[in-house]
């Protein structure tokens, strides 16, 4: 009778076989997907981050009075050749618009933007 019973546990454990395999199969696409996502998020958060960053140091760069060219130089430095930097004149204030053209890899979104503003520095009427 011993005998017996040990058939029947190992007919059962051989119905479970592959089982975790097809659990698996079913959960790597969800795995892959929020990766994908994930990553995507990050991509777009650096790419903020980074237009944040060349809109201030433009912006600073006016309150100290230097020419428009140093002040677009400035911001692609920070945000690179690919970049799009406006500079305006708003009242008394400067204001850098900074935008980053996103890879095409990212489909939900496809650029990001900042702005800063600065005062003028000293009786200038405007940036130069």
């Amino acid at each position: 009778m011993a005998r017996g019973r040990s058939r029947q546990r190992q007919r059962g454990e051989d119905r479970d076989a592959g089982t975790a395999t097809a659990e698996f199969a079913v959960v790597m696409p969800a795995v892959v997907l929020l990766i994908v996502l994930l990553t995507g998020a990050a991509a777009v958060g650096f790419s903020q981050l980074r237009a944040f960053d060349a809109a201030r140091s433009a912006a600073r760069e006016i309150a100290r009075g230097e020419p428009q060219a140093a002040v677009v130089s400035e911001a692609k430095k920070h945000a690179g050749d690919a970049s799009t930097v406006r500079v305006r004149a708003d009242g008394g204030y400067s204001v850098v618009t900074v935008t980053i053209e996103l890879p095409a890899a990212i489909f939900f979104l496809d650029t990001v933007d900042a702005n800063a503003a600065a005062r003028f520095e000293g009786d200038r009427g405007g940036p130069s």
